[in-house]
């Protein structure tokens, strides 16, 4: 039993002075007003109501029960009314770094959102694949994949994101299907993927149970995520890339996912923020909104 539930219809019933018409103002089928009311008798072990086809009077316990309850949910709607106000005086700016593919495929998209529910909050989005300095720089927090070395940071890693390969149905519709990876080593072109700090390039992996092959990637390549996946998308060749970042042009049909009895591998999504971050009223709001978002991407929540 949802016990609020059967306590709001409870109070709405009374002040209502039928169940039909409190059914109707909650938004809830009579049927199940009814349902929550007599399993909240059922949970006291007391008759709250005496109803009729025309009448209905609180009983002794129902009177006692009702002038508490009410207090109750007043004190719970007091409650989520002062919090919904304070939240939306939290105001200032942010900065917030991401890395590309995910600037533009997950956070963009989903930034209306967080407009409507932190109003007084400017975010001004840092866009890169290119590693910061959060203190150096200025920046509140960053969006970062991948392992996490940086110890001086907070960080919360919030999923592991599968590589998925894929191309462009017109680049396999001009080299033909592929049933192993080491098919790439001739005759296909590859995209791939080089650090914008190092400029090593990353090459593709592919593992089935033991076995792991690794294949370079020398045909073309970006050190921006985002230009690595319009490569693909461009049909330039086969790539990988983080399936949250591609989940709608897979749905779509623009890409096509290759070589799927091989796994490439997973790494982590992570927020980090600088320990003075900690106590900041703006980060945490973000950061809160931004976990549940990717949960929600990720279909965990």
């Amino acid at each position: 039993m949802d016990q609020l539930a059967a306590l709001r219809v409870f109070i709405r019933t009374v002040e209502a002075g039928s169940l039909t018409r409190a059914a109707a103002e909650l938004g809830l089928p009579k049927s199940t007003a009814s349902k929550l009311l007599s399993q909240l008798e059922q949970h006291l072990g007391a008759k709250l109501l005496q109803r009729s086809t025309r009448s209905l009077a609180l009983t002794s316990e129902g009177s006692d029960y009702y002038e508490r309850a009410g207090q109750l949910v007043a004190k719970l709607h007091d409650l989520d009314t002062d919090l919904q106000h304070r939240r939306s005086l939290v105001s200032g700016r942010i900065r917030v770094d991401v890395h590309s593919t995910m600037a533009h495929a997950v956070l963009i998209p989903a930034l209306a959102d967080f407009r409507a529910r932190h109003p007084g909050i400017e975010v001004a989005l840092g866009i890169s694949d290119r590693p910061v300095s959060l203190i150096g720089e200025g920046v509140d927090c960053v969006v970062r994949l991948g392992r996490l070395a940086d110890t001086t940071l907070i960080g919360r890693t919030v999923y592991e994101d599968h590589l998925i390969t894929c191309a462009s149905p017109d680049y396999l519709r001009r080299h033909g299907p592929l049933t192993e990876p080491t098919q790439l080593r001739q005759g296909h072109d590859l995209v791939g993927y080089f650090s914008a700090l190092s400029g090593e390039a990353k090459p593709l992996v592919f593992q089935r149970g033991a076995e792991k092959i690794k294949i370079a990637a020398k045909g073309f390549q970006a050190n921006d995520s985002m230009g690595q996946v319009s490569m693909i998308l461009n049909g330039l060749g086969v790539g990988q890339t983080f399936r949250s970042t591609v989940k709608a042009h897979l749905a779509s049909g623009a890409l096509v996912p290759v070589l799927e009895e091989w796994t490439a591998g997973t790494e982590p999504i992570s927020v980090l923020y600088p320990p003075a971050k900690q106590q900041n009223v703006r980060v945490r709001a973000f950061i809160d909104w931004l976990v549940e978002h990717l949960d929600a991407q990720t279909g965990r929540s």
